[in-house]
């Protein structure tokens, strides 16, 4: 799958924030944030777009597999590599 410039644009621009966040050694705390926020953010979007309570399931279905989808392609190097930091 071949992603727009711009939407891997906006990818870097929060990767590179988390990274600033992440500085001291609290990457994982920066992970939670990240993942927390992306559900907090997914979920205003559904109620701002007027989801209803029959729909509720099948976002979640949705976004889960969404978050699933990237994760997986990530580890695959699908769009580069993911690599280790450098100590």
């Amino acid at each position: 799958m071949a992603y727009p410039p711009e939407f891997l644009k906006r990818v870097d621009e929060f990767i590179h924030f988390a990274n600033r966040l992440a500085e001291g050694g609290k990457d994982g705390e920066v992970s939670a944030a990240i993942l927390f926020a992306a559900g907090r953010y997914n979920a205003f979007n559904f109620v701002s777009r007027n989801g209803t309570e029959q729909d509720r399931e099948k976002a979640v279905e949705f976004y889960v597999s969404e978050y699933r989808k990237a994760l997986i392609s990530n580890l695959e190097g699908v769009v580069g590599p993911v690599v280790k930091p450098q100590d």
